[in-house]
């Protein structure tokens, strides 16, 4: 696999996600993404299912504690 200048990738990421918004506002006439507050049952589900997939990465190693609130990926 050949060398990536980050700052060129980022450029580059940037300038494809600008042209995805403004198409997709053209055609939809609104953002991508839903302001649209979540209800309290949808918010504890989705922290549950959240806190499982953590506990989870932690027991089978990807994912190591090295300190208080410092984690490293495997």
């Amino acid at each position: 696999m050949g060398r990536v200048d980050y700052d060129e990738y980022i450029n580059r990421l940037k300038k494809k996600s600008s042209r995805f918004h403004i198409s997709w506002e053209g055609q939809f006439g609104k953002s991508p993404r839903s302001n649209r507050p979540r209800d309290a049952e949808e918010d504890i589900v989705l922290f549950l299912l959240d806190r499982k997939r953590w506990q989870k990465a932690l027991a089978d190693g990807s994912v190591e504690k090295i300190g208080p609130r410092r984690y490293r990926m495997r």
